[in-house]
């Protein structure tokens, strides 16, 4: 069985512990995990100018090719909005990691 792209939407400054412990609960509830905020950090530097605008556009791309948004952690900030805006323009489904939890749960 195919599993859907899930795309982790997450605080810019959240620690790289954090961002694997968000991907792979999604990967446990049974979805791909896309986090360009954990891999694309690993060839690209937020310090140089050109670099943050090919992260950007390298996350738009991501997002058209995910099936769903998952809003991790407590707070969303302006970053996390404005993915969410453009998941929801592409008609996205843009949940939190306790609603897909809450889902799975009522499908079993």
């Amino acid at each position: 069985m195919e599993k859907a792209f899930a795309y982790i939407c997450a605080a810019q400054d959240a620690a790289p512990r954090l961002l694997r412990r968000y991907c792979h609960k999604v990967y446990e509830l049974g979805y791909v995990p896309i986090c360009p905020k954990l891999s694309l950090p690993q060839y690209l530097s937020e310090d140089v100018p050109e670099e943050q605008r090919a992260m950007s556009q390298i996350s738009q791309q991501l997002l058209r090719r995910c099936r769903m948004l998952v809003v991790c952690g407590g707070e969303i900030t302006a970053a996390m909005a404005g993915e969410i805006g453009a998941a929801e323009k592409l008609k996205l489904i843009c949940t939190t990691l306790d609603g897909l939890a809450k889902i799975k749960e009522q499908n079993e």
